[in-house]
């Protein structure tokens, strides 16, 4: 039951951060990826209709100016020739033959009375009750009617009418060219036959459509001035129809899931390497804690025989002067040298800080251990160098466990280095912290014994123990330093030893 449990919690909260990473960000990328495209093709319909409409206003706004000239020029040479009415209307019938767009051209005397025209007159008939007749009037300019229908044609019509003015500027008759609205409409629709285009006059009354209308709901329009006349064209742009994004949508969702899905992966495998990486780093620490006690509780049971051994032998010496019995008591010796020793790193490696820390002037530890140092250099002909500032720096320490730090790291990098070479020990300060080097032209060190090289009891030496280096790291990790090491086989190893400067301080 309980694993049950255990499972059922692991599952949900998975399939939690499932929903969270990937299914909801990919609704909302399809989402917005699907408004996304129907925004530009919505911006493409507008500009087409845009388009349309600015077509359309440049042929009406050209018709209407060319049959304007037309009559305007005709006024001006029937008054500056002094034609006759047979003339004129010679004239106007010649004008309505070439031009289909006239449905008529008429001749008015001043109280809209008809006079002639270019088509036959079953009967006479008076305009002067029309808007734009007043209007031409008022003005003594140009005007142009709404659409209207003329019961003498059976059709709807617009009319451009202009004054001809005598040498005083009194209006003494009107010309005015009735022009066939479904004529300009059937030019237009050829343009765009697939478009709803609408003319509409000043009062918003449609003068004619082109097209095939649509629905109010899935429908927009935009609008145009013209120039010569306040008349709007109107073009209808059809709504996307969002319903028929159903496969965009399904497809842009399909590529976001995936791409979210490898993302997750992604995420999940760096979030369990992580994972194991600091379950590996708490196993080690773990393991060295483990190590640690163990190797005190050790060091001190070997240390007490030990000190009774080292006596003994002592005593024995001084009984047997044989050079053969010295020369045996002196082997001892320098082998329980060597267990007190790796007994005293066992006593570091369970609990580095025994002896009271003080402020101890760094650079004076440097030179305590330098010439030890040199000495062991020496006997292999290899160069050591320091280079130490001036200023002096403090640290918060135990002054036998740092040289021991020290001594330790030059002693690897003298052992890596057969016959010549050099050694190099530098000391400087960044910021709050002080920085050692210690780095030898020697063997170097592949980055896969890199890896294991603070392991305890890994080590690349035949005679070593392997703890010397998780004792340093021990030591310097104790009074909050860190230890790197920066290796090239072939070209040697860097050892680089921060330590907190200590600015406040009464030397020890």
């Amino acid at each position: 039951m309980i694993l049950r449990s255990l499972f059922s919690k692991w599952r949900t909260s998975h399939l939690l951060l499932y929903l969270v990473i990937v299914l909801i960000p990919s609704l909302l990328i399809s989402t917005v990826a699907t408004q996304w495209r129907i925004n530009v093709l919505q911006e493409q319909e507008t500009k087409q209709a845009l388009h349309i409409a600015s077509l359309h206003k440049n042929y009406v706004d050209r018709f209407i100016s060319e049959i304007i000239t037309s009559i305007e020029t005709m006024a001006i040479s029937s008054y500056a020739e002094d034609q006759s009415f047979e003339q004129l209307q010679a004239i106007f019938e010649r004008a309505q033959q070439k031009d289909a767009r006239l449905s008529g051209i008429y001749y008015y005397d001043v109280d809209g009375n008809t006079k002639f025209g270019s088509n036959a007159l079953l009967q006479p008939f008076n305009v002067s009750d029309h808007p734009f007749f007043k209007e031409l009037l008022e003005t003594r300019n140009t005007t142009i009617s709404n659409a209207y229908y003329e019961p003498t044609t059976g059709r709807y019509i617009i009319t451009i009418a202009t004054p001809l003015l005598d040498d005083q500027g009194e209006i003494k008759a009107v010309i005015a060219a009735n022009l066939r609205v479904r004529y300009v409409a059937t030019v237009l629709e050829e343009l765009t036959p697939d478009e709803s285009v609408k003319l509409l006059d000043e009062n918003n009354k449609e003068i004619f459509h082109t097209g095939k209308g649509l629905k109010t709901e899935h429908k927009t329009t935009i609008d145009t001035q013209l120039e010569r006349v306040p008349w709007t064209v109107s073009v209808a742009t059809s709504n996307v129809n969002q319903g028929t994004f159903g496969p965009f949508f399904a497809l842009s969702f399909f590529g976001s899931f995936i791409v979210m899905s490898v993302l997750f992966l992604n995420f999940r495998i760096r979030m369990l390497k992580r994972q194991a990486l600091q379950e590996r780093i708490q196993n080690e620490a773990q393991k060295l804690e483990l190590v640690g006690t163990l190797a005190a509780s050790t060091a001190h049971e070997i240390r007490n025989p030990l000190t009774g051994i080292k006596g003994l032998v002592a005593l024995l010496s001084e009984k047997h002067k044989g050079e053969q019995d010295q020369f045996y008591f002196s082997v001892i010796q320098t082998e329980i040298e060597r267990i007190n020793e790796i007994v005293s790193e066992f006593l570091i490696l369970g609990k580095p800080v025994v002896e009271k820390q003080g402020y101890y002037h760094l650079q004076q530890i440097l030179s305590d251990v330098t010439p030890i140092i040199k000495s062991e250099a020496n006997l292999h002909n290899i160069e050591v160098k320091t280079n130490l500032p001036t200023e002096p720096l403090y640290v918060l320490c135990t002054r036998d466990h740092l040289k021991q730090v020290i001594l330790n790291l030059a002693k690897n990098a003298l052992d890596s280095m057969q016959e010549g070479g050099t050694l190099t020990l530098s000391l400087s300060k960044r910021q709050e912290v002080a920085i050692l080097h210690v780095q030898d032209t020697g063997t170097g060190i592949s980055k896969e014994m890199l890896s294991k090289i603070f392991h305890p009891f890994f080590t690349m030496k035949d005679t070593g123990t392997g703890l010397g280096l998780v004792v340093c790291k021990r030591i310097i990790e104790a009074i909050d330093g860190t230890i790197e090491i920066d290796s090239t086989v072939g070209k040697g190893t860097n050892v680089i030893v921060t330590i907190p400067i200590q600015t406040k301080h009464t030397e020890s």
